[in-house]
């Protein structure tokens, strides 16, 4: 039988993965041009930097 202590540590263990797993948000600088004190020439080297994903946010790409 499951119990209420178990249903609770299967929730916040499945919180947590997601909470802390998620890549972090596109900063500024990637999103804008030079002469707004970013570092892209245009807008179309945002993707050199940043994903889109499927909640149409700019995401951090992972550095390999």
């Amino acid at each position: 039988m499951i119990t209420t202590i178990n249903l609770l540590i299967v929730g916040v263990g499945i919180f947590s993965y997601f909470a802390f797993t998620t890549p972090e948000d596109c900063p500024r600088k990637y999103r804008v041009l030079q002469e707004k004190g970013g570092v892209l020439t245009n807008l179309g080297q945002i993707h050199k930097y940043c994903d889109l994903d499927y909640g149409h946010k700019w995401k951090l790409k992972n550095k390999r």
